[in-house]
């Protein structure tokens, strides 16, 4: 009986740390959007929403849900995304934040960096940073494909990818 308490807190740890990752990377994502809407508008009045679901906290930049599968970054000051330009500069700053950490969790995948760790063992350690790469790649490509959200409350919103090329074809009508 011990054997069976211990692999069900093993999967209970284990699904918390997927869980974190989850809403950390897509944390990591809306902050990229949020860093290139500050950039672009010299504005810091913002918001991010992560995941779906039963609110579980709240705060004055963020609110966090249980379901850590979708995140809006929203402005408060819209009327400051007054160009293309800073439009773009918003709507790809989260898939570029996406991409340098799919990049950074492929190096340490693939490099030569021992991840020694007292708790876990070599085997948890790739199987959390393959969990992290996928999780950030899934993001990443989600994002970027142009089409309209399916699930969740972002649900017919478009992705990241169809916004940029929404902007680019209005910026074109405009010439």
């Amino acid at each position: 009986m011990p054997e069976v308490i211990a692999i069900t807190i093993e999967y209970a740890i284990a699904a918390g740390i997927l869980w974190l990752l989850f809403f950390v990377s897509t944390f990591l994502h809306e902050a990229g959007h949020a860093l290139g809407y500050m950039i672009a508008a010299g504005d810091m009045h913002w918001h991010i929403r992560v995941g779906s679901g039963k609110q579980l906290l709240t705060a004055r930049r963020l609110t966090v849900k249980l379901l850590p599968f979708d995140g809006v970054f929203t402005p408060l000051e819209k009327k400051r995304i007054d160009t293309t330009a800073k439009l773009l500069a918003m709507l790809s700053g989260g898939p570029a934040v996406s991409l340098v950490l799919v990049i950074g969790l492929l190096l340490l995948r693939t490099g030569d960096v021992s991840l020694h760790s007292e708790i876990l063992s070599p085997a948890a350690v790739e199987f959390f940073i393959n969990s992290a790469l996928s999780i950030n790649l899934f993001i990443l490509v989600l994002s970027l494909i142009p089409a309209h959200y399916f699930h969740g409350e972002i649900k017919g919103m478009g992705t990241d990818g169809m916004q940029i090329i929404n902007a680019i074809k209005s910026q074109r009508k405009k010439l």
